[in-house]
């Protein structure tokens, strides 16, 4: 008995030590600015402090919930300050615009902005004034899915209470525009900015850069680099990549390359982002070798490739039947840190196949089986076109019947690939029996498959009809 008494004893005054230190840490904290950041080792770290928080008497203020709710954030666990957020209004806790705009933010990530816009309306109804945190935070939430008619409807209402975007706000939209084809209205914005005294940064001229680049307006682009310069706004390394990209898309690699020196002659440090870009542009081009030099290059150098690096490369090569470059590539990424995904499997496997070398392609379908990897409908339907081709077509039935039992669904390349095969192979019954399964899925005939169906010496099944009248009308 006495033992537990002490026990309890000790308990109680660990308990009020950590109380203890806690408000001293918090009171701290309140001292300086109110956005003083709070640190955490992880979320069950910041869950205690929570805990510990609840045991405070009086209750801490908002304040210093909002500090523990934004290092949460920070962590990526948005369900829980939603959770916490519920908790501490239950307790009678009154929120104020800043913990109400990080809850925003988390409905936000979510992809619940429309509970973000109802936490908007509690905050009127309040009385409170919505910053220009809270409306770039919401207007961000609406680009991140799409609902650019909501983010202008936003955007004028944010106007009209007096509120000023600032250069994280005009790049929000900026951004969305950009990436959604509407560089010249991304644009209109920059200029907009200029005229309200708003000073464009490097940020806000990459984003419409790239956006002109994806959209291989080059001379657009160009024009809006030029122009950064002018002002007196060093382009950084993400602002060149994007440029290089865009060359490389229209397989202007030479000028592309001239950036990359660029880059490295004001002392800029490419990224492999960057070296991935050209790499991949050289094998666009139909020059893998030369990519492949840069590629020992940049490995010579202290940049480590990735996956996607390997990725290019492996299927540049392969598409240009250096069928041996890339096996030796693919030996060498196996005794590095970046192992083999999915797609490099079936960048090798498609190859394999197409080369005729249909025994090695089954080898390596196998290995990454092994590999506890599962194949993808890219992955079967390589291989069951290579089986069709060889005329093993029973073999090439049966691995397309088990691409659905293992949980991967075909698709219409997958089914047309298999139709040709049993055409080709005069076994129009099977073919007619596939292809009314393909319409049935919604799936219609490509053009080979059509050719081969209207060379049938009778067509008058109604799937056929249907697929091939399909086919036609579009």
């Amino acid at each position: 008995m006495a033992a537990m008494v002490i026990f309890r004893a000790l308990v109680k005054f660990r308990l009020q030590q950590q109380i203890s230190i806690m408000g001293f840490f918090f009171s701290s904290c309140s001292s300086g600015s109110g956005h003083n950041k709070v640190w955490f080792k992880d979320k069950d770290d910041a869950l205690a402090s929570f805990r510990l928080m609840l045991l405070r008497k009086p209750l801490p203020c908002i304040v210093e919930f909002s500090k523990l709710f934004s290092s949460i954030v920070r962590m990526g666990h948005y369900e829980t300050v939603v959770y916490l957020s519920k908790e501490i209004e239950f307790l009678g806790i009154e929120q104020d615009i800043h913990s109400l705009s990080i809850l925003i933010n988390c409905f936000c990530h979510l992809h619940r902005v429309d509970f973000g816009l109802s936490v908007l309306s509690k905050i009127l109804k309040l009385g409170l004034e919505p910053s220009i945190v809270t409306f770039t935070t919401l207007l961000n939430g609406l680009c991140m899915e799409g609902k650019m008619d909501q983010v202008m409807m936003l955007y004028d209402d944010m106007l009209v209470r007096g509120l000023q975007p600032n250069v994280y706000t005009y790049n929000v939209i900026i951004n969305s525009l950009s990436k959604s084809g509407k560089a010249n209205e991304a644009l209109g914005f920059l200029k907009q900015m200029e005229k309200v005294g708003c000073v464009p940064n490097v940020v806000n001229y990459s984003t419409l850069i790239d956006g002109y680049c994806l959209r291989g307006q080059m001379d657009e682009a160009r024009s809006i680099f030029d122009l950064m310069v002018s002002k007196g706004c060093t382009p950084n390394v993400y602002t060149y990549t994007s440029l290089m990209n865009g060359y490389c898309k229209i397989e202007r690699i030479e000028e592309a390359v001239q950036l990359l020196d660029e880059t490295l002659r004001k002392g800029l440090v490419p990224d492999i982002v960057t070296f991935t870009t050209i790499i991949s542009g050289l094998c666009r081009a139909g020059r893998p070798l030369a990519a492949q030099q840069l590629f020992r290059y940049i490995c010579a150098h202290g940049h480590t490739p990735n996956i996607m690096t390997y990725g290019v490369l492996l299927d540049g090569l392969c598409k240009h039947g250096n069928l041996e470059e890339a096996f030796a590539l693919f030996q060498e990424m196996q005794r590095s840190t970046v192992k083999p995904n999915l797609v490099i499997y079936t960048i090798l496997i498609d190859s394999l196949c197409k080369c005729g070398k249909l025994k090695d392609g089954k080898e390596l379908f196998s290995r990454l089986i092994d590999e506890g990897l599962k194949p993808n409908v890219y992955t079967y339907t390589a291989l069951v076109g290579a089986l069709c081709k060889e005329g093993l077509i029973t073999e090439a039935h049966k691995l397309f019947r088990k691409m659905e039992e293992d949980g991967c669904t075909p698709d219409k390349c997958a089914y047309n690939v298999i139709i040709q095969g049993f055409l080709q192979h005069k076994d129009p019954s099977m073919a007619r029996q596939l292809a009314e399964e393909m319409v049935n899925r919604g799936f219609s005939a490509d053009a080979a498959t059509r050719a081969l169906l209207n060379d049938l010496p009778t067509n008058d099944i109604p799937a056929l009809k249907t697929l091939i009248g399909f086919c036609e009308d579009h």
